[in-house]
């Protein structure tokens, strides 16, 4: 898998994620993208809520098998990242 990530911070962050693997190694080819915005949210009896939202792409091409037992799928996920965090 190779990779890399950017993060940037103070009391928000930015996020840009991404890694490529697969390889013929459990899978033929995966990526994924990812960027987001963290914020925190504040303080309640000493644990600090935080938050983030953002987009997130993941491919996946995967093939086992041959022949009547071949099972694989080629497929894109792609949507909205919505979180919440308590850290204490």
């Amino acid at each position: 898998m190779h990779g890399c990530a950017i993060r940037w911070r103070r009391v928000t962050s930015f996020w840009l994620r991404g890694d490529i693997g697969g390889f013929g190694v459990g899978s033929d080819l995966s990526w994924q993208a990812l960027g987001a915005y963290g914020f925190e949210l504040g303080t309640y009896q000493g644990i600090t809520f935080s938050g983030v939202i953002g987009y997130r792409a993941l491919y996946v091409d995967y093939v086992q098998g041959k022949g009547r037992s071949r099972y694989g799928f080629d497929m894109l996920q792609h949507g909205p990242v919505l979180g919440l965090s308590a850290k204490f």
